[in-house]
């Protein structure tokens, strides 16, 4: 973290899509730090090469954030899947790293792929909780470590919004990220949408959970809103944070001391809804949080 673009700052993100690539370029100083996921940048195929770059997505990036700093937050290694670790995906990341020099790279805590057949595997198309349970660490724990060691840089795991929790848990969450974190050298990116999704819907405390989590370990947060969809509260990155997203962030800033960023998540597909001049605002009002827990800590 020493040789960060700001050290000892908290910047302020954004995860990048198509609809801000105009906003990107007309205002230069909007953020700090640009979040990418690096599988928007290439096409994965089950028959001749397993990847190739997506040349249109790739000259996007490359125009509309050229002098900005970047992380990466991927979405297609599905770490929690009672699969081997995916070298070929790790590899892929790796060209990518090479390519856009992130700061860290990020993933789900959660899995994506699964393999109900001999020879051939399938996506969930939403992350899907795991077993909070010693066998699951003993799995997960070395493939994070290889991770780790063939990228070369920090690597930090998103909790979990989830929507039904796997039943015979023997520890939490936060708990499992602390053991994950001593055992395979990893950190954390703490979603609170997240997490006030699973207070929500699950009943969860977001005070305890916190206080729970080893926050020495939280390199980002991620800050969203969301909406109501049937019964369920979902993290559908649709407009502005809740008031309670808010109010743990205060929490988190002054406790979290290797905090070096917070990222703004909003979906493409309702950037129309919020507009530029909500973008500004919830950006805005992460720079005043971050400003404010600073200055009462100097």
């Amino acid at each position: 973290m020493d040789d960060h673009p700001y050290p000892g700052a908290i910047g302020v993100g954004v995860v990048f899509n198509g609809a801000l690539a105009e906003r990107m370029v007309d205002t230069p100083g909007l953020v700090d730090v640009v979040s990418l996921v690096p599988e928007t940048l290439w096409h994965e195929s089950a028959t001749g090469p397993r990847y190739s770059w997506i040349g249109a997505n790739v000259a996007l990036f490359e125009a509309s954030c050229p002098e900005i700093p970047t992380v990466f937050h991927g979405v297609g290694l599905s770490l929690g899947s009672g699969l081997p670790l995916d070298l070929g995906h790790v590899d892929q990341v790796l060209a990518a790293c090479e390519r856009f020099r992130p700061l860290w790279y990020s993933e789900h805590l959660s899995a994506f792929r699964l393999a109900p057949h001999a020879n051939r595997q399938v996506h969930a198309c939403v992350g899907l909780p795991l077993p909070f349970d010693r066998p699951t660490l003993r799995e997960l724990s070395p493939k994070v470590a290889a991770v780790v060691d063939r990228l070369d840089m920090p690597v930090l795991l998103e909790n979990s919004a989830i929507y039904v929790e796997v039943p015979g848990a023997e520890m939490s969450e936060a708990q499992f990220l602390n053991r994950l974190g001593d055992e395979a050298g990893c950190g954390v990116l703490l979603d609170l949408h997240n997490l006030l999704v699973n207070e929500i819907n699950l009943g969860w405390n977001a005070e305890e959970y916190l206080g729970e989590l080893d926050l020495t370990r939280v390199m980002e947060v991620h800050v969203a809103g969301g909406e109501m969809l049937g019964r369920w509260y979902t993290d559908a990155h649709s407009g502005a944070c809740p008031d309670r997203v808010w109010s743990l962030l205060n929490a988190v800033v002054g406790a979290a001391p290797h905090l070096r960023l917070v990222t703004f998540e909003s979906h493409e597909s309702r950037y129309e809804q919020l507009g530029r001049a909500g973008l500004d605002e919830q950006l805005s009002r992460i720079r005043s949080s971050v400003a404010e827990v600073a200055n009462c800590v100097a």
